[in-house]
């Protein structure tokens, strides 16, 4: 084999895994966005039961979002939200601030001001606040398959997927193009 076949060989064999691995992502993670909004007409109250470990937003945010859970046809199922597009923390520090936390929502997008004492300090999670343990939510599913659901309103994150999805499709059409270009 020459020098340039073994490349060839190699920069197929690591884009097209690398293709395969980013197409069957886009669907694994990403596809729930794109069918949530048209499939999700069932609506039911769900209580919520904990909060995830999980920060959104970063550390600094003491962001952990609702776990909510809900039954159908006496099936348990429990589903994380309301989500947000982005979350976005702005930390102050200083040995002379008082711990406390300010939030708001705009467009789907959360955001969260930490004023935080250097000395003894402590993050305040939000959503405590604005969803506490055993309150009710809206909670929209899907009819045919109860465990596709979101809650209190869509998140359009239609992105990831599209995202995932043409990076894959990038990176087969990149080995394609060596394959025929290093002849």
């Amino acid at each position: 084999m020459t020098d340039i076949e073994i490349i060839k060989l190699v920069f197929g064999i690591l884009l097209g895994i690398g293709g395969l691995v980013l197409v069957v992502l886009a669907f694994l993670i990403g596809y729930k966005y794109l069918v949530q909004e048209s499939r999700c007409t069932a609506r039911i109250r769900g209580t919520v039961i904990r909060y995830t470990r999980a920060y959104y937003g970063g550390e600094d945010s003491g962001v952990h979002l609702p776990v909510v859970s809900y039954a159908v046809d006496g099936e348990e199922y429990t589903v994380t939200g309301p989500k947000y597009k982005a979350y976005v923390t702005h930390t102050r520090r200083s040995p002379l601030t008082e711990n406390r936390m300010e939030y708001e929502e705009k467009g789907q997008v959360f955001r969260v001001y930490n004023y935080i004492n250097s000395v003894a300090g402590r993050y305040y999670n939000p959503m405590e606040e604005l969803y506490p343990l055993h309150s009710q939510l809206d909670v929209y599913y899907d009819p045919d398959h109860p465990k596709c659901a979101y809650v209190l309103r869509y998140c359009n994150n239609k992105w990831i997927f599209w995202l995932l999805f043409l990076m894959g499709l990038l990176m087969w059409a990149g080995d394609v193009a060596i394959q025929i270009v290093l002849v």
